[in-house]
């Protein structure tokens, strides 16, 4: 499988448990690479089979995968 790179966002009513919400994240199989509390996101990569389960976890408001960015020309 593809391994995709994402960023999560926390929802606004969840961010006092931040932590919970990553680990949620993890148990569906995100790598958790990078986290940014204050900003409410984290980020890291997930077999792209495995995406759906992210958005289950309780507290998560929006989960984007990254793309790749382009030279303007």
């Amino acid at each position: 499988m593809t391994r995709i790179t994402l960023t999560v966002l926390v929802k606004e009513t969840y961010r006092d448990r931040f932590s919970v919400v990553v680990e949620g994240c993890r148990r569906q199989g995100m790598a958790v690479e990078r986290e940014m509390m204050a900003l409410g996101l984290f980020s890291g990569n997930i077999e792209s089979d495995k995406l759906t389960g992210l958005h289950a976890v309780e507290g998560v408001a929006a989960v984007e995968a990254d793309r790749p960015i382009r030279p303007y020309c």
